[in-house]
């Protein structure tokens, strides 16, 4: 799919040397910057859920584990 953004140019330029170093073209680049950022925002969603499902207790070291495991999840 074809998006069109506008950023600011330090931003372009970092992007532009980062994908050079990588070996990737700017949009492929780009593709796994975002890719990474949504998961991030993902999985931080989760944790929100969990934290208003569960409150602000102690949690036990097996759903902890668990939780971490859920971090780990390569899901774009």
């Amino acid at each position: 799919m074809r998006i069109t953004v506008h950023i600011p140019d330090n931003i372009a330029q970092t992007l532009k040397l980062a994908a050079e170093n990588e070996g990737l073209s700017i949009s492929a680049m780009t593709a796994k910057a975002l890719e990474v950022f949504l998961k991030q925002q993902r999985k931080q969603q989760a944790a929100r859920r969990l934290h208003s499902l569960i409150g602000p207790h102690a949690v036990t070291p097996d759903a902890l584990e668990s939780l971490h495991r859920g971090r780990d999840d390569d899901r774009p």
